[in-house]
């Protein structure tokens, strides 16, 4: 079956700061940011002298720790000192402050971030990232009267998932008296409803026109939707923002097949379940009760995309973690990072199935994967290591069902950020 990964972000996206970007001569916390090492970012930052460039970096960290109330509280009084000084950081705290205003799904104070920072900075924004920014506010705009969203209901709840023909996994959910297959997707930036199915559930569907892309890098024209009320089990989702796509854009077609995808319950509707464990028996567990994971591979948050902290070869590495991919792939970045080991790859032509359709292009095999993701160790073979892209991006790779799965059981805890690969006595 060819790849697939039905990976959701906005065309509008802002980049996230990579090496590549950096010039040539940096600090040490924007060396040890660029590279992702939060354990030496934190130590860093630990010794900056107390002010506003601190006090970036360390919402810089919470953000990224997804604790995001923390990073809300810290960004906007050194924001408005950066920008009164005209220090090239005030750019990277407006970027990390906007990040978490919407993944709080605070779409008013979004809003005025952005009306604030083109009237002041409109002069001195590049055309591109202007034009990006006036697409975020189209959208903040439909969704500023938006309560944040939030889980109500049971603290606990056992649903019963299920493989779908493309090797990922759905759960049956009930909107408006009409129950669809939902996809679990941790890899998607938001939930997404095809446009029959928001029809049929007669889903409030907001006017703003937005573009979204899948990981084939085909850009789709889409609606946002509101779902008041999404039941998961006992626990209730409340105002979850879906993007609704044209059903064709949702059609994916692997050798022999034809299949339709209904609805995606994206990452920001699961952090709100708090915890839970999908078992290979199809078990879908939710408690947000539970104690905090302590153990697992440690997670973080790059905008919208869940990232893991995993050891590939003995070397510290990251990893984006989606549910939604049917496969384990690896990036330019990984190419570039383990150039030793190019000797040993063979070549394919390759089709990736997604949002829109499909690419095609040549890629390199890696014949064996070791990843160390907490205790647990998995082993795949003959993973697809694409050799275009940025080769010095951070993150090397999307962790997909095969290597979720090689342990059987696997829990999320975004309270804690931890991803256990495993039973939680077995780690």
């Amino acid at each position: 079956m060819s790849p697939l990964s039905i990976l959701i972000l906005p065309v509008a996206a802002l980049a996230t700061q990579t090496a590549s970007s950096l010039s040539a001569t940096v600090s040490p916390v924007d060396a040890a940011l660029a590279r992702w090492d939060m354990a030496e970012a934190r130590v860093v930052a630990e010794a900056m002298p107390k002010g506003a460039d601190r006090c970036v970096v360390e919402g810089i960290i919470a953000n990224r720790d997804n604790r995001l109330d923390e990073a809300a509280r810290l960004l906007p009084p050194c924001l408005a000192i950066l920008e009164r000084t005209r220090s090239p950081r005030a750019q990277e705290a407006f970027e990390t402050l906007l990040d978490t205003y919407r993944r709080r799904g605070e779409y008013e104070r979004e809003y005025r971030l952005i009306v604030r920072w083109l009237a002041a900075h409109d002069d001195r924004t590049g055309p591109d990232k202007l034009a990006d920014l006036r697409n975020e506010l189209g959208t903040a705009a439909v969704l500023r009267d938006l309560s944040r969203p939030r889980a109500t209901g049971s603290r606990r709840a056992t649903l019963r998932s299920y493989l779908n023909v493309l090797g990922t996994r759905n759960v049956d959910l009930t909107v408006g008296g009409v129950t669809l297959p939902w996809m679990i997707d941790t890899g998607a930036n938001y939930s997404v409803v095809s446009e029959s199915a928001a029809r049929r559930m007669q889903l409030t569907v907001r006017d703003a026109s937005y573009h979204v892309a899948g990981t084939t890098g085909h850009s789709v024209s889409t609606r946002i939707g509101v779902i008041d009320r999404l039941p998961v089990g006992g626990v209730i989702l409340r105002n979850v923002v879906a993007i609704v796509v044209p059903d064709a854009a949702l059609r994916i077609r692997p050798p022999g097949r034809d299949y339709q995808i209904e609805a995606i319950l994206g990452y920001p509707a699961l952090v709100q379940l708090g915890r839970f464990r999908i078992d290979p028996d199809g078990t879908f567990a939710i408690d947000r009760d539970a104690p905090l994971l302590g153990s697992g591979a440690r997670l973080y948050m790059n905008q919208l995309t869940p990232v893991a902290e995993v050891e590939i070869a003995g070397r510290k590495s990251l990893l984006s973690i989606d549910t939604g991919a049917n496969r384990t792939t690896l990036y330019a970045s990984y190419a570039a990072r383990f150039v030793d080991r190019a000797r040993l790859w063979s070549k394919k032509r390759d089709t990736s199935l997604g949002l829109g359709g499909s690419i095609e292009g040549d890629v390199a095999v890696e014949s064996q994967l070791t990843i160390g993701a907490g205790a647990a160790t998995v082993i795949e073979h003959d993973v697809a290591v694409t050799l275009d892209g940025d080769k010095a991006a951070p993150i090397l790779g999307n962790l997909g069902q095969p290597g979720l799965t090689a342990k059987g059981s696997y829990t999320f805890d975004f309270r804690s950020m931890r991803l256990l690969l495993g039973r939680e006595d077995s780690d």
